[in-house]
């Protein structure tokens, strides 16, 4: 494996952990401030991250766009993918979401039928099916009659974050010919933090404590960087060869969780985590196969 394969290998590592540190935080917050104002720091700092990245080099061509409605469109989507993941980690804990939400590519399959219009063979429909079984293994809707209210609902949050960041997936795809990389970064960054902050005045609440101002102003850029941490490793990588490292985020959400929640997955989290993991990354084996890299 050359020295760009490993850099390519080494910065999506990066990215899978300080994306597990902005959910960690995200959690944090969610228990002192609603989950608006967590949404709204979030995109504000990772706007001023990419300004302050962008705007030197590229500048006013930032907003030049040559399909700016699919721009907007595809960054609300991704806003309201990070809004309904926030409001799930607030029900259940780190790695049951982190396992829930890699079921991705399994609907990044899914809808690149309708979208895309992409022929799917029967091996990848089958491995869609086993991480759906897989999901179902970590849900677990009250088969035995237990009160599972707060993990169904988190869980039904994660799964719809899920969708919209395959919808987000598919959507890129669509636009990776169309505009520059900087464009679709900074478009990413302005419509979350344009939409949030129009909102975040009816959710205000002041913040309390300098371990929680401190976290907003982190959340931001944390989610910056792995923005960046992710565009930086397919820059040096192909996508089909950094894209099964994005599972090491599993392990960080365990020791987060642990860490800062006291918080470990039961056996059936555990069970359903890996059968959808090894799912996921049959997927991407499949995509290799057939040419098709997944969407970053």
């Amino acid at each position: 494996m050359g020295t760009e394969q490993m850099r390519g290998i080494f910065y999506m590592l990066a990215a899978m952990a300080v994306i597990s540190v902005q959910e960690t935080l995200a959690k944090y917050l969610g228990q002192y401030l609603p989950v608006m104002m967590v949404l709204w720091a979030r995109y504000l700092g990772h706007l001023i991250l990419m300004v302050i990245l962008l705007w030197p080099k590229h500048g006013t061509s930032l907003f030049r766009a040559s399909r700016p409605m699919m721009q907007a469109g595809r960054s609300l989507i991704l806003m309201i993918d990070s809004l309904l993941f926030f409001t799930g980690l607030t029900m259940i804990g780190l790695a049951e979401a982190t396992a829930i939400f890699f079921t991705v590519p399994m609907l990044v399959v899914v809808l690149s039928i309708p979208i895309l219009g992409e022929r799917v063979g029967w091996r990848s429909l089958c491995a869609t099916l086993v991480g759906f079984i897989g999901t179902l293994v970590i849900v677990r809707p009250d088969i035995g009659g237990t009160d599972m209210e707060g993990l169904g609902t988190g869980a039904l949050f994660i799964l719809a974050a899920a969708f919209c960041m395959a919808t987000f997936n598919v959507t890129t795809r669509k636009l990776a010919n169309s505009d520059p990389m900087p464009v679709t970064l900074f478009y990413t960054a302005l419509i979350g933090a344009v939409a949030s902050s129009l909102a975040v005045p009816f959710f205000w609440q002041m913040p309390e404590g300098t371990n929680v101002w401190l976290a907003l102003v982190a959340i931001g850029l944390f989610g910056g960087l792995a923005h960046s941490l992710i565009i930086a490793a397919h820059k040096y990588a192909a996508a089909t060869t950094v894209a099964p490292f994005m599972y090491s985020q599993i392990f960080w959400a365990l020791l987060l969780g642990w860490a800062m929640f006291d918080s470990l997955p039961d056996i059936y989290a555990w069970v359903g985590g890996g059968i959808v993991i090894l799912s996921g990354l049959y997927l991407i084996h499949r995509g290799r196969v057939d040419g098709k890299s997944p969407a970053p």
